[in-house]
């Protein structure tokens, strides 16, 4: 796992910010290239005595020239996803004095960060701002860099290719992969709830039937052996 952590979190640091009431960690800096998307997690924590209604706010930083409309940083907090587009506050979730919401701990509420490079090289700067609904004030920030150069090194032979196409889909996906050995694609919902689990061998193109599948984002976690290794987004629309 140590090479997949290297994919996509190059220069990891653990970033710590705090505020009268919430408390948020994780990385702040990350690296891939072009063709490979990055997927990350934050942690929020609620230090007041009573609870909160927490909510998620993104605003794009800086972005290189020539990123494409469908690329970009998206999220997903609250039970709910956003679209590289969406710059309106996320719904809320109701975090309880001394609780976190926290990817490890399988919470459905809790923050986790995509970008999708879309070939283009260059930095992205995106902030992401954690509030209470009912005081706009108590907030804490956190400044995401995502670095994408063709200088990545150290990548495992699974990363050679694997994306669905076309993305967004509609009735038919494909999921072209190549892999050493074996492993499992598993598309899953933004609620955790899983959709279809595929075998993965060696080289080739899986095509998937989502005609039965509502619109919306969806995640295809490829796994090799017990570990998560990429994390996919489908958008079916």
């Amino acid at each position: 796992m140590r090479k997949i952590v290297f994919i996509i979190g190059l220069f990891f640091s653990v970033h710590l910010v705090f505020s009268q009431n919430l408390v948020v960690t994780g990385g702040d800096y990350f690296t891939s290239d072009p063709l490979i998307d990055i997927s990350h997690h934050l942690d929020v924590k609620n230090v007041a005595l009573y609870p909160i209604n927490v909510i998620c706010t993104k605003t794009i930083i800086s972005s290189p020239n020539g990123l494409p409309s469908w690329a970009g940083a998206s999220y997903c907090f609250a039970g709910n996803c956003y679209s590289t587009s969406s710059t309106a506050p996320s719904n809320s979730a109701v975090l309880d004095p001394g609780q976190s919401f926290s990817y490890q701990n399988n919470d459905l509420d809790a923050f986790s960060g995509y970008y999708t490079p879309g070939g283009t090289l260059g930095n992205t700067v995106v902030e992401y701002c954690f509030s209470d609904q009912n005081n706009p004030t108590d907030k804490s920030c956190v400044t995401i860099t995502y670095e994408i150069s063709n200088n990545t090194t150290g990548l495992d032979e699974f990363t050679k290719r694997n994306e669905f196409y076309p993305n967004p889909a509609r009735g038919i996906v494909n999921f072209e992969y190549e892999f050493s050995n074996s492993a499992e694609l598993v598309i899953i919902d933004v609620l955790g709830k899983e959709i279809t689990n595929i075998e993965l061998i060696n080289k080739g193109t899986k095509k998937i039937n989502i005609s039965n599948l509502p619109k919306g984002i969806y995640f295809g976690n490829v796994i090799i052996g017990q570990d998560i290794v990429e994390v996919k987004k489908l958008i079916i629309r």
